[in-house]
């Protein structure tokens, strides 16, 4: 009887230990093709993006699943909603523009980029019709005229100070316009601009792609400028992949894992965007898959690799934000060494056991 009572006591306490045991993974029954439980990852992101197409198409097309991951995505709220979930622990992963990493970066936190989805800004300049018959401009126009069409312009953008903002008063900047004259107006949502520009309150939209094709087909404006045509954007960080330094080193195999499924993504939307925009049309309520999968091919160029990283491509991320940094929110200029905020080693050592 006493045997049966000690067996009982040894056999609770031993499963009270593997309780506790630490971890910041959690799995679920469900296997993954590579065998055991999948681990149940969260990424988040700070709303529904096209640039992000790749992350999507991981998922559909189950790389992840492939890797053992079961993933799943929190959107919305923001660049301060993505920092906050990654903090909390609520999510694992982020996936947001450089900018959502700096303020927190500036205030302790350590974080770390581990691959980038995009090789350069991927947003587009939409101008109206009438705006264009105004400025005696077109896409056929050269860039310093296009950007010279801005002085004075009243463009939607998602939030006042927003990066789309910043980025194109950079823009301006650099090609001597005068960034003070452009009036930035909150429209959030590519819908939104589309009627923005229609009703005529505003002259043009900034968004990455849909938005672009979308006013052109309603035969309402024109992409008139693609921001990776100016060389500094051609080669910038955009939509990151990031998560806390202590999340990494605690799940190196997880993280590697999830570099390779979206490294796949990448490959995957770039040489077949047809099949990419069908498998991911879901994501984009009342966007035909035509125009989704024109948008990808317009994308192509900058879905490069498996989202390697250099040193040029951060720092062209951050100057402009600095530049501006009483729109922006960011005031301090980080190291942008290799290895420091940013790292290639996780892609490195995924494509070794690919």
């Amino acid at each position: 009887m006493f045997k049966n009572k000690l067996a009982f006591v040894l056999l609770c306490l031993a499963l009270i230990v593997s309780g506790c045991s630490s971890s910041d993974e959690t799995t679920t029954e469900n296997k993954g093709s590579s065998g055991g439980k999948a681990v149940k990852l969260t990424f988040t992101e700070p709303a529904r993006l096209l640039s992000v197409a790749p992350l999507y198409v991981a998922i559909e097309q189950g790389f992840f699943e492939k890797e053992g991951i079961e993933a799943k995505i929190v959107s919305g709220g923001g660049g301060a909603q993505v920092i906050a979930s990654v903090l909390s622990g609520e999510a694992q992963f982020a996936v947001s523009g450089p900018r959502s990493m700096f303020t927190p970066l500036d205030k302790g936190e350590d974080l770390m980029a581990i691959q980038s989805l995009n090789s350069a800004l991927t947003y587009q300049i939409t101008l109206s019709k009438q705006y264009q018959k105004k400025k005696n401009v077109s896409k056929d126009s050269s860039l310093e005229d296009r950007v010279a069409s801005l002085n004075g312009a009243t463009i939607g953008t998602n939030l006042v100070g927003d990066s789309g903002d910043v980025y194109t008063r950079y823009l301006m900047q650099m090609h001597g316009v005068d960034p003070k004259t452009l009036k930035a107006v909150k429209l959030a949502g590519d819908g939104s601009k589309i009627g923005g520009m229609q009703e005529g309150i505003v002259d043009g939209g900034i968004a990455s792609p849909p938005m672009g094709l979308q006013a052109e087909s309603k035969d309402v404006g024109e992409i008139v400028i693609n921001t990776s045509e100016e060389p500094m954007y051609g080669n910038m960080v955009w939509e990151a992949v990031f998560a806390k330094k202590e999340y990494l080193e605690k799940n190196q195999e997880t993280s590697l894992k999830v570099v390779r499924a979206i490294g796949k993504g990448m490959e995957f939307t770039r040489n077949n965007p047809r099949e990419a925009a069908e498998s991911i049309v879901s994501y984009f309520d009342g966007i035909d898959v035509d125009i989704l999968e024109e948008s990808l091919i317009g994308l192509k160029n900058t879905f490069k690799g498996y989202g390697e990283m250099n040193q040029e491509a951060w720092d062209n991320a951050q100057d402009p934000l600095v530049e501006f940094g009483k729109l922006s929110g960011v005031s301090t200029k980080q190291d942008t060494t290799e290895d420091v905020i940013w790292t290639n080693s996780y892609i490195e050592e995924a494509l070794k056991n690919n």
